[in-house]
């Protein structure tokens, strides 16, 4: 079963700033800039979307939060 999750490497902002406000080497290669640009492309990990597909096995149950946890106990 597939999720979608934020990307990690973009924070979900569809752009990269990962590199003290510049994008990273991999996403400005992906964007046929130069390593020295400073130009902000989008995310390559993403594509620009802002979140990525996770791969789930199957019969994995999602963790249960501390608050329904406590809910169980009482």
């Amino acid at each position: 079963m597939r999720r979608m999750v934020t990307c990690e490497h973009c924070g979900g902002q569809k752009t990269c700033t990962v590199s003290g406000g510049r994008s990273c080497i991999e996403c400005l290669r992906a964007a046929g800039q130069g390593r020295r640009s400073y130009a902000a492309v989008r995310c390559s990990y993403c594509g620009g979307r802002g979140f990525v597909f996770v791969e789930e096995e199957e019969g994995e149950e999602p963790e249960e939060t501390a608050e329904e946890a406590a809910a169980d106990d009482e």
